[in-house]
């Protein structure tokens, strides 16, 4: 019989290598109940290792810098701007969060959108001074330069009397039937300020956003979400797309792309 210690010890491994794992599916390969599972699952979140979620856990992975995710994975991230860019509201008020897949919706916006842009990301906010023709508001407050933007008290109040028409979220990390999620409490105060004032929010999670977890969360999923989400996504959308949040598949953009063309 494998010992306790010796049993997490394989837990976080499977957690490090696929960045999730199932209660029930580890209670038969460990030959124990679910109970036991659960718990070393409970000590091991304790720990910092995992968050745990509905039938099982999520490797919790702290956050990169934005200026070493920024070059990563950029023919997805416009792919994912390009469609992000195109359903923003014409005319309408629009606040862009910081985030790498976000700067990629500040470049694909381009010359001729008539509409009004709010950021607390100066990278965003540099993008769109010099390619495009929206009017920009910039968020107050300190850089914090591991997330790419502004999130202290002093960002938070320039929110005041701001209702979005789109807020474009960046977000950490998405559980399935839980919602959307941050790294950090002052990254979760902020981005949930804007959220709860927004008609629509709108979001783009790759693969690897479903594998790991973060600890706060900004916003549960509800039929006020716009989900984008790249091919092969896990099975969690159908939880997803039951809370009434409107799901954008990447295959599916691509068609309607070729359909336009034609």
């Amino acid at each position: 019989m494998v010992l306790t210690q010796e049993r997490q010890s394989l837990i976080r491994g499977k957690l490090e290598t696929a960045g999730r794992v199932l209660a029930g599916e580890l209670a038969q390969e460990f030959a124990v109940s679910e109970d036991t599972i659960r718990r070393d699952l409970r000590e091991l979140a304790a720990e910092g290792v995992c968050e745990r979620v509905y039938g099982g856990a999520l490797l919790r992975a702290p956050a990169r810098p934005f200026a070493e995710r920024v070059g990563e994975k950029q023919p997805l991230k416009a792919r994912f701007g390009a469609e992000i860019a195109r359903r923003l509201p014409e005319g309408g008020f629009v606040f862009i969060d910081a985030g790498s897949t976000n700067l990629a919706v500040a470049e694909a916006i381009g010359r001729g959108r008539t509409m009004t842009v709010m950021t607390n990301a100066p990278a965003i906010a540099a993008t769109l001074v010099h390619s495009s023709d929206v009017e920009l508001i910039l968020a107050g407050g300190a850089v914090n330069r591991k997330l790419g933007g502004t999130l202290d008290a002093r960002a938070v109040a320039s929110l005041e009397g701001i209702y979005p028409d789109m807020f474009v979220l960046g977000t950490c990390g998405i559980v399935a039937g839980e919602g959307m999620f941050a790294s950090q409490a002052e990254e979760q105060f902020f981005k949930s300020r804007v959220a709860e004032r927004s008609r629509r929010v709108i979001t783009a999670a790759d693969a690897e956003k479903f594998t790991c977890s973060a600890p706060y969360r900004i916003a549960p999923f509800s039929p006020d979400i716009t989900l984008l989400v790249e091919d092969g996504s896990p099975g969690e959308l159908t939880k997803i797309a039951a809370a009434g949040t409107e799901i954008v598949r990447l295959d599916d953009m691509s068609g309607r792309a070729t359909n336009e063309q034609h």
